[in-house]
């Protein structure tokens, strides 16, 4: 991932957030242009922008996907 150096993609990253922490601010934090992203999924379910990280989550994010 061209955002976080040194970004295993069979293993992910582990963070840590305070609790309450929504989909928006890892995106923020990570540094990812909302424009980079296209879709979230928590624990394997899509989620908003608002959608709060549950402890232990596992969390994807999407580029848009574009074609027809």
């Amino acid at each position: 991932m061209k955002y976080i150096a040194d970004y295993d993609h069979e293993k992910g990253i582990e963070l840590e957030f305070p609790d309450n922490t929504d989909a928006a601010a890892l995106i923020n934090y990570l540094g990812i242009p909302k424009s980079s992203v296209g879709m979230v999924s928590v624990n394997g379910h899509q989620v908003k922008s608002d959608g709060i990280l549950p402890d232990n989550a596992i969390v994807k994010v999407f580029q848009p996907i574009f074609g027809g």
